[in-house]
Parts: structure tokens; C-alpha cells; sequence
């Protein structure tokens, strides 16, 4: 088995199992902490991404100066060196960051969480917590970053796999156990964001090549990196700005208790970013050594065998969220009120996450080129039009309101920024990708999850339910790999061998 294909089953197999430990328990820590306080783990998961606005874009910067290193002889110093330069920079931010979070964190809990029946000193100790956990779960990111770089994905998963199952049971413990839930959940992901941080950074360092030669800071390696990743770091921002602002301006705006039902759409929405990010660190550090390598041929040819798989993987989990997004949370959550809440808005942002979804193959092959400035050119514009269209439906039409702009803007912006994309880096590949490369898995899975949809006459509850949705997605996915080019060319060639 190739590199490539191990890397993506790891980081399926990884991401697949976060994902069930992620989604298992959210329904336990509900009925154990209650509605508002699950509000509190709600702006908790959107505070933590925006962690990555501080990275200044170290962490793609060392996966891909890692893959670049390991496609030439002789760099082993180099590679230790520069991982080495960039962990003390990254933990001297980490230690400022701290800082802030010891001043802000009161004036947040008083200012920004809308609390009911939560006192405030509880509310206030959480938030000091959720800080302090992002404080030392933020390095993860640079230390699995230079795992991808390295192209260890399969150690990664297995750490990953393991700290995912301890971070969701202990938590379940703990809630159960402890007289005040909500702080002793905020507790054990402080104690599992050290956990994480030391796993990781141990992982990496064993996993760098031996020199025998102590690894040293080199200043020049900062001044070498600092415009790509100050580039990288600004599209991360402009990036992470989409996909939260939503629930940023929602929870200042409404009451926790509304805001913990748009967290649990999120919640399954947010299950479809693990599906394309195992694809985008496999085939990434593929397609920077490629770059590095200047074969443009065999670059365009690995391009879209990653954008169709990444079609393959989302498309028809997409389309079973979207038709049975009601019956699906009901079998979740099993509780009629949530359920009316949420499965509409869940239904809405499902669509314009796929869409988001389907622009990390593009951005990948131009982080691979290092043509920053090209996306920051073309994000920005939609960041500025986004905002103002955000506020002004969460004012007049609320909840639904937020989730139809971010999936109409997401959509508007993949036809616009592909074509520009590709125009820039592979002209004359705009029609195979929007053809073989999206239409043709979008159109088979949504026209046959739909139809099954009609078909069906009976309750889709209990044990039956959970059946007859498994059936439609197993159908779905077969359906949109034969109808899926990439896919279609291996199944046929297992089929002519076998004969």
C-alpha cells in the first residue's frame, strides 16, 4: 500500500473515531449539565478554533518545509533545526497568551456569556478554564503539523485516537461524579489539552531523522519562513472569520440557551470538517513535494484525484444529513423540543459546509506553490460582504437566518474563487473539475438520497430507523462511486483482474 493511500485511511480511520466520540456524548453531557451549560461547551468549541488566528501560520509552514525537506537528501539538520526554532516561537506566544487569559477571561464571563440560570461564578471559572485549555491544546497544531509534513499521519491517529477516547469518557466521568458538572467537564479538558501537547511534541521529536548533533535555534530560519507564514496565517484567519462569525454575533445576540441549539447543529455540521481534512494532509505534502519537483503533470493528476475523493467522502453523508437531518437528531438527541429547534438550521448549514468543504483541495495546491497573497486577494472580499449580510439576518430572522447566509455566501464563493484558483495555478482544469470533479458526485448523491427519501413510507425510528438511514447512505456512496470517475477507473480495474 502507497504512502498516500495509508496516510488517508489513518486519517479517516482517526478523524471517523474523534467524530463518534464527539457526537456519542454530546447527547449524555446534555441530560447531565443541562441546555445552558451545554451553551458553555458551545462557545467553548467556537472560541477554540480561533486559537489558530495566533499560530501566524506556523503550523502549515513546518508541515510544509518538512515535506519540502524530505524530498531532498542531506536536510536532516535542517529539518531539526528548523522545527526547534519555530517550537520556541510558538511557546513563547503560548505564554503570552496566557497572560491574556488571565486579564480577560472575568470580563468575558460578565460582558459576552448571557447566563440565566448559571451563577456567575461559575460561569466566570469556566470561561478562566476554556482559556487555559486553549492555551495548551494551541501547540497540538504545530506539532501534528510537522507530523503531516513528515508524512506520519498513521502515528498521529493512533495518539490522536487514544486522546479522543480519553478526552470524551473521562469527561462523561467526571460530569456524572462531580457535584458542579460544568467545572469538572472545563477541569478534564485542561488536564487532557496537557496530555495532548506533551503526546504530540514527543511524537514529533522521535519522529524527526538523527543527526547526532544537538538541533538548534537559527534565527535566519524565522526570516527564511515568516512571509509564507504570515501569508498562510492571514488566509487561516480570513478563513476561520467564515466559519465562525456566525455563531460569534449568534451568541452575543441571543440567549444561551438558543445558542446551545444552534451548537448542537453545529455539532453535525461540524463532523463534515473531519471528512475533508484527513484527505487535505494526505494529499498536501504529496502536492508540495510534487511542486518542489516542478512536475506539473503528475501534480495536476494528483489535484483531482484529491478533489474527487474529497467529492466521494462528503457528498453522499451530505445528502443523507440534509434529507434526514430530522429523524437523524431525533435518533441523537431523542427530544421532540430539540429536535424542532434544530433540524432545519442543521439541514441549511449542511449545504453550505459541504460547499466550504470542497475548497481544501484548491487552497491546498496553492499553499503547495506558496501563492498566498492570490487567496488572501480573493477571500477578503467575501469576508467584507459576508459580515454585514450575517448581522442583518440574524437581526430580522434569527437562528435560520445565520445558517442561510453563511451557506449562500459559501456557495456563491466556491464557483468564484476555483475558477480563479484554478487560473492562476492550472489553467485549462476549470471544466474537468467542476465536471468530473463536483457535478457528477453532487448530482448522484443528492438525486438518489432524495429519492430514497420519497420512497420511504415507513417510521424511520428506533432500530428500524437507524437501519433504513444506514441503507440509504451505503446506497448513496455506491451510487456516487460509480458515478465518480476516479473510483469508477478503480472498481473497474479490481473487477477486470478478479476475471
Amino acid at each position: 500500500m502507497s504512502t498516500l493511500k495509508r496516510n488517508v485511511i489513518a486519517n479517516y480511520a482517526g478523524k471517523a473515531w474523534a467524530a463518534i466520540i464527539n457526537v456519542a456524548f454530546v447527547p449524555l453531557y446534555i441530560n447531565y449539565m443541562g441546555i445552558e451549560a451545554y451553551g458553555l461547551v458551545g462557545i467553548f468549541a467556537t472560541i477554540q478554533p480561533l486559537m489558530t488566528i495566533l499560530d501566524l501560520g506556523l503550523s502549515p509552514s513546518i508541515n510544509r518545509e518538512l515535506a519540502r525537506y524530505s524530498a531532498s537528501p542531506g536536510q536532516e539538520q535542517m529539518m531539526r533545526n528548523s522545527v526547534r526554532t519555530l517550537e520556541v516561537v510558538y511557546w513563547g506566544l503560548a505564554a503570552v497568551l496566557c497572560g491574556v487569559v488571565l486579564l480577560l477571561s472575568p470580563v468575558v464571563a460578565a460582558k459576552w456569556v448571557n447566563a440565566q440560570a448559571l451563577s456567575f461564578g461559575v460561569v466566570k471559572q469556566s470561561v478562566l478554564l476554556m482559556g487555559l485549555s486553549m492555551v495548551f491544546q494551541w501547540p497540538v497544531g504545530f506539532y501534528s503539523g510537522g507530523l503531516m509534513g513528515l508524512q506520519r499521519q498513521v502515528l498521529f491517529n493512533y495518539i490522536n485516537a487514544a486522546l479522543w477516547t480519553l478526552r470524551g469518557v473521562g469527561a462523561l466521568v467526571v460530569v456524572i461524579f462531580s457535584p458542579s458538572p460544568v467545572l469538572a467537564f472545563f477541569w478534564w479538558q485542561l488536564f487532557m489539552s496537557i496530555v495532548n501537547v506533551a503526546a504530540v511534541g514527543v511524537a514529533l521529536w522521535r519522529s524527526l531523522p538523527a543527526t547526532g548533533a544537538a538541533s538548534r535555534f537559527q534565527y535566519e530560519l524565522i526570516r527564511s519562513v515568516w512571509r509564507l507564514a504570515i501569508g498562510m496565517s492571514l488566509v487561516s484567519v480570513v478563513i476561520l472569520l467564515f466559519n465562525q462569525l456566525d455563531k460569534i454575533i449568534l451568541s452575543k445576540q441571543i440567549s444561551l440557551t438558543e445558542f446551545g441549539y444552534y451548537s448542537i447543529a453545529w455539532q453535525v455540521v461540524g463532523s463534515l470538517f473531519m471528512l475533508y481534512y484527513p484527505i487535505y494532509c494526505a494529499f498536501f505534502p504529496v502536492l508540495t513535494q510534487l511542486q518542489a519537483k516542478n512536475d506539473v503533470a503528475s501534480l495536476t493528476e494528483v489535484y483531482h484525484k484529491g478533489c474527487q475523493f474529497m467529492s466521494l467522502a462528503v457528498m453522499p453523508i451530505s445528502a443523507t444529513l440534509v434529507f434526514f437531518s430530522k429523524e437523524i437528531l431525533f435518533l441523537w438527541i431523542r427530544d421532540p423540543v430539540t429536535v424542532a429547534h434544530c433540524h432545519v438550521i442543521m439541514s441549511v448549514l449542511i449545504v453550505g459546509a459541504t460547499f466550504n468543504g470542497l475548497l481544501y483541495m484548491p487552497y491546498s495546491i496553492m499553499q503547495a506553490f506558496g501563492r498566498m497573497k492570490v487567496i488572501l486577494y480573493i477571500f477578503i472580499p467575501f469576508l467584507v460582504i459576508y459580515v454585514p449580510l450575517l448581522m442583518l439576518s440574524v437581526k430580522h430572522y434569527g437562528l435560520l437566518g445565520a445558517a442561510a447566509t453563511f451557506s449562500g455566501v459559501s456557495l456563491l464563493q466556491d464557483l468564484i474563487v476555483i475558477t480563479l484558483i484554478h487560473r492562476c495555478i492550472i489553467p485549462g482544469e476549470n471544466l474537468n473539475w467542476f465536471t468530473y470533479d463536483l457535478f457528477y458526485p453532487l448530482v448522484s448523491s443528492f438525486l438518489l438520497c432524495g429519492g430514497l427519501k420519497l420512497l420511504i413510507t415507513w417510521p424511520i425510528t428506533g432500530l428500524v430507523g437507524i437501519a433504513t438511514i444506514a441503507s440509504c447512505f451505503c446506497a448513496t456512496l455506491a451510487f456516487t462511486a460509480l458515478a465518480t470517475p476516479i473510483t469508477f477507473r478503480y472498481l473497474k480495474q479490481y473487477v477486470v483482474a478478479d476475471a
